[in-house]
């Protein structure tokens, strides 16, 4: 096939549909969180042959892989080739993935676990369930790993250096929850790239102790195909990737599909969920990929999202959103109404520097407070009277910093910085 047809021109189709060796050796081991992180997850491995046995053991404790130690051995709770194109098939690059429900964990506490296919087992992992009381938590965000500049199976790519500079952060601050991750994985939602999303993934944002990152996703225009769905596997999902995370028992993340109806059973649902959480948290997030405020495409791009939830996100006071798709750095003035208003508004921060080439910001729109072009990853921290955002470049500086204070006043820390 020829490179262009996934819309990477200057790519060969050696640089990501390789033939793989078809083993039981469990590969892209993760950790999914959805509604419940205190006390549920989804263990997701890889193998490249189907295998017959595939399982997970798993304690509070470590047991440096000594299976008889564990306290849980179970038994894939799914399995599933990917869904392979003619070219992917005919290069021989396979893969199966296994995913392993664990509920009624405690809160706040280590699980350790080893992934086991066919007897092949793999390293001991952990990681690290939700709280659910008040204690100040954090998550860091990151949108439009897709397709980095240096090509996404080269050893330094963009893409690369940003889940190193998530690994980064999450040793230096252990209360991390998880990745909330904008969309746009990869340029489609092929075995063949995400195949290097995962790869990358497991090898850049794991710990030097093996603590996993876990994932929250959403889904944006590059994940429609199947491949996103094998990939975010999660049991009896309700809806089409929109659901609630409580990150503890103060904060919560919404997360939104910008790829479906706006309206509709979405915003009826959307509408249920802030009547429901406004009173009984103090801090809400939403996140979506197609921005309501975008800082590159045409204003007229988010009129969906501004029609269909921005008058929800200002009847119900959400204090932020995390937008991503236009390839750049961006923080919004407090909006309200179609208006700055510092006392009322809503904050749209993002817009998408985990890996793809990043694009040239309109500094000049009125509701942009700052702009920039940086691969990026922000860190939210909740706490009990604010919460703190920083952006952060993959040369560890911070490029945005500001603070959102109960009272919904803005403080800004930090000092705007352009340029990439």
């Amino acid at each position: 096939m020829a490179a262009g047809s996934l819309g990477l021109a200057t790519l060969g189709a050696e640089d990501y549909i390789r033939p793989l060796e078809p083993t039981s050796e469990p590969i892209h081991i993760r950790v999914l969180f959805e509604t419940d992180p205190a006390r549920e997850a989804v263990v997701a491995w890889t193998t490249t042959a189907e295998g017959e046995s595939h399982r997970v053991y798993v304690c509070t404790e470590p047991r440096e892989g000594d299976l008889d130690a564990y306290s849980l051995d179970l038994a894939s709770t799914h399995s599933q080739p990917y869904t392979l194109r003619a070219e992917e098939e005919t290069a021989g690059m396979y893969g199966h993935t296994h995913n392993v429900f664990l509920g009624d964990l405690e809160p706040d506490t280590r699980y350790y676990l080893t992934v086991v296919s066919d007897e092949i087992a793999s390293d001991e992992y952990y990681f690290k369930t939700a709280p659910d009381d008040d204690r100040q938590v954090r998550v860091v965000g990151v949108g439009d790993s897709r397709t980095p500049r240096a090509g996404r199976t080269h050893p330094e790519n963009e893409r690369r250096q940003v889940n190193d500079l998530m690994r980064r952060l999450v040793e230096e601050h252990p209360d991390i929850v998880a990745m909330i991750h904008g969309a746009d994985y990869t340029n489609r939602a092929y075995w063949a790239e995400l195949y290097w999303w995962l790869k990358d993934h497991a090898e850049m944002t794991t710990t030097s102790d093996n603590r996993l990152l876990p994932i929250i996703p959403s889904r944006g225009n590059h994940d429609r195909d199947v491949g996103f769905e094998e990939m975010f596997w999660w049991p009896d999902r309700e809806n089409d990737y929109y659901y609630t995370t409580r990150l503890n028992s103060e904060a919560a993340v919404i997360t939104l599909n910008t790829e479906i109806s706006r309206g509709g059973d979405q915003r009826e649902w959307l509408e249920s969920q802030l009547a429901e959480l406004r009173p009984a948290k103090r801090w809400l997030l939403a996140m979506y990929h197609r921005p309501a405020y975008p800082s590159v495409r045409d204003y007229g791009t988010g009129s969906s999202q501004r029609s269909a939830w921005v008058p929800l996100f200002e009847e119900y006071g959400l204090d932020l959103a995390y937008e991503s798709h236009d390839h750049a750095l961006k923080r919004s003035f407090p909006i309200f109404d179609g208006e700055i208003d510092e006392e009322r508004g809503v904050v749209y921060f993002g817009d998408g520097g985990g890996g793809v080439p990043q694009r040239q910001p309109d500094p000049d729109r009125w509701y942009l407070e700052m702009t920039g072009r940086h691969h990026h990853a922000h860190l939210v921290t909740f706490n009990d009277d604010h919460v703190e955002v920083k952006a952060i470049n993959i040369d560890d500086e911070i490029v945005d910093e500001f603070v959102l204070t109960h009272d919904r006043r803005l403080v800004l820390d930090g000092v705007p910085s352009g340029g990439e």
